[in-house]
């Protein structure tokens, strides 16, 4: 529990650090935004709840995809192909920066 606990505060240092960086701020809005959006979308338009909508909108922009939720609605399934196609690469892209935040953050307490 101490090492999840740990992984989370890095996790949370590394998104702030990101935020002062001007040129990288936008990409965290960006991904907030995505995952936001996606969330709101299939609230509206699947009728799930918001703790299921924000569920469905993470495992699929990670890709993990454990088929409990699936849209039923051809706007939901239509959404969900553009939503994949352009959520994973901003999702990518977010991680990698937040992962070398964490490098960086641990290269200095190391120095």
């Amino acid at each position: 529990m101490f090492t999840f606990a740990m992984t989370l505060a890095r996790f949370g240092r590394a998104v702030l650090g990101l935020r002062r960086d001007p040129e990288r701020r936008g990409l965290v809005t960006l991904a907030v935004v995505t995952v936001a959006g996606g969330t709101w979308f299939y609230h509206l338009v699947e009728g799930w709840s918001w703790l299921d909508s924000l569920w469905f909108s993470v495992v699929t922009l990670t890709t993990v995809g454990y088929g409990d939720l699936v849209p039923v609605t051809d706007a939901g399934k239509l959404f969900t192909i553009a939503y994949l196609v352009t959520g994973i690469g901003i999702l990518l892209a977010f991680v990698t920066e937040v992962a070398g935040e964490v490098r960086r953050g641990q290269r200095a307490r190391a120095d």
